[in-house]
């Protein structure tokens, strides 16, 4: 059976290449362009194009992250087992590298079917990637080939090489070199849409090519993806060992599958603790990216997806304390002492999950807000800013680095002279990096906003990772040639437990489909943003509670095809199979089924409980700028584009200034200041800096208001002058007249 899905594997490898191959030699640009020009889009009958590339390209990348993160993982068991001379190690990773080699074929089928729906459906965009990065085309095929050689080799390999390890582990290394850089060449294609550079027309080829690459979203993103991938393998490693043990019909099996769950829960969980700082570094590159694009994701439509996150990332944190209590209270021995401390994680855990659910601003209507004093609740409103958001993050994260520390010392006893005093420095450790986080957290409610992200907001998450890089390994020390003091009892887990492995793997599917979401609805109505526009029918971002609809759908689908997968890999020798029952694998399957579904539907449902709002693009609103207009219509054009087009509000308030505004407030303004600075304001907003709204050194960070006479914005000259026209009005003398106005030739002939 195994020799049998590699070659559909390899055969499936073989044609894609081919197609691609085929593709890039009959390719000419400017040809190509020139027959495009006149097409319109092309849709996909009953569930149109958008939906169809959505689908098929999250599919595919959860595919991806799947291969790209379980060689990592079985690499990392491989050497440990070379190392530690423990034999169950390099079985674990054996036994998932025959996960990895049913997967890859089906990663690349959607990979060539996402290929083919960017071409029919969206020509254009593809055509213009394809300018840019049609030499990475080339270099990602023969990277494909290289990952798909070393797979391969590694797979087969792995009985023949048993007496030479260095070089099968050098397989394993090389297939993971091969899968980073697939995944960072594919990474800057979607970088680019979302952070596109700068090229101007002086450059080469390859120095346009090397920016559009090196784009200033590409690298974070690397990152975060990397961290995520290993998450998902991790998790999925864990559920798969969760499913085995709940199937297992002997003590012996229970105990393997139970260690080896453990293991898939360990990697997730510590993959998963530097992933909110990776998208802290993510968020804050969008910002200064631009921050327009930063303001839609967090205060914008977007804002109550990250409260949807934030219970998905909540349940899984919970999911993962509560594996490590299970095994604390019943596998380890002695771990029963612990149970009050599991209390007090529990309601640490529970109020930093309410803290970092609650809505920075409430959808209200006029009379509630009125009533509230503002958008803000009153009592927690406090809550929903920033500043408590990250500080219940790291402490949600010390709490769970609490709960493996208790469970790694559960059964043992330290022998060494100094355990007194190391336990001593532990505590001291946790407490000055837990004081810290919950002192910078409350501070950051009496400075700048600026200076609250890139200065406090680094602090906690440095003083967390000091922790990890201190404790941690201070209690191997510790532990070194402890005293075993109760037997640790593999294969006697509540089923409870093993549910909770498939929760932890469901919960980071649905969270990479989430971001996978929020990344291209960052961009909102643009194919590549600032740059083309998206003209189809398909311009709008979708709400919460639709885009939930598909988020769901994607990961039912993986999930389908992943227990196929996993069922295909657990079918039993021939020889075996004559003396193992099957009839208890469908049951518990149903149920894992069932439980799956209730998941996704009942996140589904949560998310349409959010407020729903989808993002439209701006009307298309000619102005028809004439000297025969009064000044009274030019004031009212200006308001019209401050709160529409212009985009002003989202940050500017004209009224009195509010906790956690984004920028100065603008009543009264037009007594305030002269007509020449407001343009200049507007125009060159790095001219002058304001001291509680930009960093200290502009040199070091872009301006945080964006240049809105520029891409996405693009305000014209006029409409600038009609924007400035409202601001003087507002306590001051206009001096902004139709007179000033700058008239086409069109118009002008027309007077």
């Amino acid at each position: 059976m195994r020799r049998t899905v590699s070659k559909k594997g390899v055969y499936t490898v073989l044609i894609l290449l081919g197609m691609v191959a085929v593709f890039l030699l009959t390719f000419e640009p400017s040809i190509f362009a020139q027959e495009l020009s006149t097409k319109d889009y092309r849709d996909v009958p009953y569930i149109g194009s958008r939906n169809a590339v959505w689908i098929i390209a999250q599919i595919h990348l959860l595919f991806g992250g799947f291969v790209l993160g379980v060689p990592i993982f079985a690499l990392v068991c491989e050497i440990i087992g070379s190392l530690t001379k423990d034999k169950r190690y390099d079985s674990l990773a054996k036994e998932f590298t025959k996960l990895l080699t049913a997967s890859f074929g089906t990663t690349a089928t959607f990979g060539g079917i996402l290929l083919f729906l960017l071409i029919i459906c969206y020509p254009k965009l593809f055509n213009y990637l394809t300018e840019i990065f049609y030499p990475t085309y080339f270099f990602y095929s023969l990277l494909f080939i290289g990952e798909t050689v070393s797979l391969y080799l590694y797979w087969y390999g792995w009985d023949a090489m048993a007496g030479k390890k260095g070089l099968h582990i050098f397989l394993g290394v090389l297939l993971n070199i091969f899968g980073l850089l697939i995944m960072f060449t594919s990474d800057a294609w979607l970088t680019y849409q979302a952070s596109p550079a700068v090229l101007s027309s002086g450059l080469s080829f390859w120095s346009k090519l090397w920016a559009s690459v090196n784009n200033p979203t590409w690298m974070p993103v690397n990152i975060h993806r990397f961290i995520g991938n290993i998450v998902l393998g991790g998790f999925m490693c864990g559920a798969y060992a969760g499913l085995r043990y709940l199937g297992a019909k002997s003590q012996e099996e229970r105990a393997h599958y139970d260690w080896m769950g453990y293991i898939g829960n360990f990697v997730g969980i510590f993959g998963l603790l530097p992933l909110p700082f990776a998208g802290y570094w993510l968020m804050r590159e969008v910002y200064q990216y631009n921050q327009q694009m930063g303001i839609t994701l967090m205060g914008g439509f977007l804002s109550w997806l990250f409260i949807l996150q934030a219970i998905l990332i909540g349940v899984l944190f919970l999911g993962a304390n509560y594996y490590f209590w299970q095994g604390l209270l019943t596998r380890a021995g002695g771990g029963a002492r612990y149970k009050t401390y599991i209390t007090l994680m529990l309601i640490v855990l529970l109020i930093c999950l309410g803290v970092w659910m609650t809505p920075h601003s409430l959808v209200a209507s006029l009379q509630e807000a009125r009533q509230m004093g503002g958008t803000h609740h009153p009592l927690l409103g406090v809550f929903g800013v920033m500043s408590a958001k990250m500080t219940v993050v790291n402490l949600m994260i010390l709490t769970t680095l609490v709960s493996f520390l208790l469970y790694w010392r559960a059964n043992k006893e330290e022998t060494v002279a100094w355990a007194k005093g190391g336990k001593i420095v532990q505590i001291i450790i946790f407490a000055l990096a837990t004081g810290f986080v919950i002192w910078a957290g409350i501070y950051g409610y009496f400075v700048p906003a600026i200076i609250r992200v890139n200065y406090l907001s680094v602090g906690q998450v440095l003083a967390v990772l000091f922790v990890l890089l201190t404790v941690i390994p201070l209690t191997g020390l510790m532990l070194k040639g402890a005293k075993v003091t109760g037997k640790m009892t593999w294969g006697i887990m509540p089923p409870s437990s093993q549910y909770a492995l498939v929760l932890n793997a469901v919960m980071v599917i649905l969270l990479m489909c989430m971001m996978g979401y929020a990344r291209s609805a960052s961009r909102t109505h643009w194919h590549i943003y600032g740059v083309m526009r998206d003209s189809t029918s398909y311009a709008y971002t979708p709400a919460l509670g639709e885009a939930a609809i598909i988020q769901a759908l994607c990961a039912f689908l993986f999930c389908l095809m992943v227990s196929f997968i996993f069922w295909v890999a657990a079918l039993p020798e021939k020889k075996a199979a004559a003396v193992q029952p099957q009839e208890v694998r469908p049951k518990y399957f149903r149920k894992a089924f069932a439980f799956v579904t209730t998941i996704l539907v009942a996140y589904t449902v949560v998310a349409y409980g959010m407020p729903q709002k989808r993002s439209l693009p701006p009307e298309e609103e000619k102005v028809d700028f004439n000297r025969d207009m009064t000044q009274k219509d030019l004031i009212q054009i200006g308001q019209k584009i401050f709160f529409g087009k212009g985009q002003c509000a989202l940050c500017h308030t004209i009224g009195p200034a509010t906790s956690g505004q984004r920028a100065p407030e603008l009543l009264a303004v037009g007594g305030r200041l002269t007509r020449e600075f407001m343009y200049e304001s507007i125009t060159q907003p790095t001219a002058y800096i304001k001291q509680d709204f930009d960093p200290p050194d502009p040199k070091s960070y872009p301006a945080r208001m964006p240049v809105i006479s520029k891409p996405p914005i693009g305000l014209s000259e006029n409409e600038i002058l009609a924007v400035i026209s409202f601001l003087q009005s507002q306590g001051g003398k206009v001096t902004v007249t139709p007179a000033d106005l700058k008239l086409t030739q069109t118009q002008v002939k027309g007077d």
